[in-house]
């Protein structure tokens, strides 16, 4: 039986490992790949572990590019575009989950079908809004469209629902009122649900580049999606620099699920199953 199940075990193991391996072996490549030339890039000699690390490329794109504004710009959208939609799906999802009101279930699978939508779809309809509003090339282009989420509120909603509702009730009697009810007691409770959904909106959000490039017109207000693209040109594409930016650009998103991870897993475990 001991056998039986190390052998198990071992496979499975294998098994995990080689997929983890095919997994991260394209961002090992793009790490690799920040520290080589054009040249080294394109050689047809499989070299999984360069001979001699370059700087040039990091160099160059700072000195030569506006990399650094491209990630002040999405770094403002995406803690913007987080936090609001954190907020706003958090007293929707409460409001979903324990009130009743006309059209509530409508409303709700409304909410649900949005998740269904390509965000493509909504380009022209946000487009003529923002320039309406005159907002076409400013922060709050790419923050107000996205400041709620869908996928947030059904997750809030699915959470806040099983929380019982004496202990609300004796928030009540003790003098809250329903924004102190949220504050106070529901989003304490609800942090891993929060924790899962702000990993999903500023996800979005920072790997965004279609709405970046129709919103945003001028080169100060690029974010990183769209600046690194712009590296490629006609004639000359910097592989190494995009390589390079691209790693960067991934560094505060590695960084904001270690912090989460836990918040992450248990939001989606617990809160996404529950009914």
């Amino acid at each position: 039986m001991n056998s039986r199940y190390m052998t198990n075990k071992i496979i499975l193991f294998f098994i995990v490992g080689t997929m983890a391996l095919i997994a991260l072996f394209p961002f090992y490549w793009m790490i690799v790949s920040s520290f080589r030339t054009n040249p080294e890039i394109f050689s047809t000699k499989l070299n999984l572990i360069p001979k001699s690390f370059i700087f040039k490329n990091y160099i160059d794109l700072f000195k030569t590019t506006n990399f650094s504004r491209w990630i002040l710009n999405s770094i403002i959208v995406s803690v913007a575009t987080t936090a609001l939609g954190l907020f706003f799906s958090t007293f929707a999802g409460y409001a979903f989950a324990k009130y009743n009101f006309f059209a509530k279930n409508i409303l709700f699978v409304i909410v649900f079908l949005m998740m269904a939508v390509p965000r493509f779809v909504t380009i022209i309809p946000i487009f003529k809004l923002m320039a309406n509003l005159g907002l076409i090339n400013t922060y709050w282009a790419l923050i107000l469209p996205f400041a709620i989420n869908p996928f947030a509120v059904f997750l809030m909603r699915q959470y806040i629902k099983n929380i019982p509702d004496d202990l609300l009730d004796s928030a009540r009697i003790d003098g809250c009122n329903e924004l102190q009810i949220v504050i106070r007691i529901i989003m304490p409770i609800i942090k891993p649900s929060l924790g899962a959904a702000g990993i999903f909106i500023l996800m979005m959000s920072w790997n965004d580049y279609l709405f970046p490039l129709i919103l945003m017109t001028s080169k100060d207000m690029m974010l990183f999606p769209v600046g690194l693209a712009s590296l490629k040109t006609l004639y000359v594409v910097e592989y190494g620099m995009i390589m390079a930016g691209s790693f960067l650009s991934t560094l505060p998103l590695i960084i904001a699920f270690l912090l989460l991870q836990k918040q992450f897993i248990a939001g989606l475990t617990e809160g996404a199953i529950k009914a």
